[in-house]
């Protein structure tokens, strides 16, 4: 339901980039990480945590995210 399969780095990309995304999973990063001072460094670092365990990000389909 969460895989993150299929989906290449430019898809990835545009989740996280999601409005909704970035509201439900922003508690993840401390605004003085690098992901929290940038939208490169939010996009890099949490396309990196997808990745690695998509099971983190179980709000909803990640694929909903597409649709936006």
């Amino acid at each position: 339901m969460f895989i993150i399969d299929g989906l290449n780095d430019k898809q990835l990309g545009r989740i996280v980039r999601n409005p909704a995304f970035m509201a439900e999973y922003n508690h993840l990063v401390s605004p003085t990480s690098p992901a929290g001072q940038s939208q490169q460094g939010w996009d890099f670092e949490m396309v990196k945590r997808l990745k690695e365990d998509a099971s983190l990000f179980g709000k909803r389909p990640i694929k909903e995210y597409l649709d936006y």
